[in-house]
Formats: C-alpha cells, structure tokens, sequence
C-alpha cells in the first residue's frame, strides 16, 4: 500500500542526494537523486490515489443508501 508520508521522505532523500551530487559534481549521485524524487512523487500520487478511490467508495454507499431510504 503507497504511503503519503514514505514518498515524501524519498522525495527530500532525493532532493538532498541531486544537490550533494550537484556540489560535488558527481553525476550518478545526482541522476540518483533525480531518481529517488520521481519515485517519491510516485509513491504520493499512488497515496493520493488510494484515498480518492476510497472516498469515491463511500460516497456512492452513502448515494446507494439515501437512494434506498426515498424510495427511488
């Protein structure tokens, strides 16, 4: 299951990495760093996600059960 929380730490890890890289000019670092931020956001959006299909679960409960309750 994504967590909002683990992407938002790879996201700074990489963040942190891509600069490290940039100051020291070490190109793989921060194509690694470049690389854990993609995955980061990723897992976010993957986060985001899960929620919005969850909510749109209980919203069409909640519309099934009030259809049920007026009779339509």
């Amino acid at each position: 299951m994504a967590d909002d929380a683990t992407g938002k730490a790879t996201h700074l890890g990489g963040k942190l990495k891509e600069g490290l890289g940039d100051l020291l000019g070490d190109r793989h670092l921060k194509t690694e760093g470049r690389l854990e931020q993609d995955e980061g956001v990723a897992e976010q959006d993957a986060a985001r996600a899960q929620r919005e299909l969850q909510e749109a679960k209980l919203r069409r409960a909640a519309a099934e059960r009030a259809q049920r309750n007026t009779g339509l």
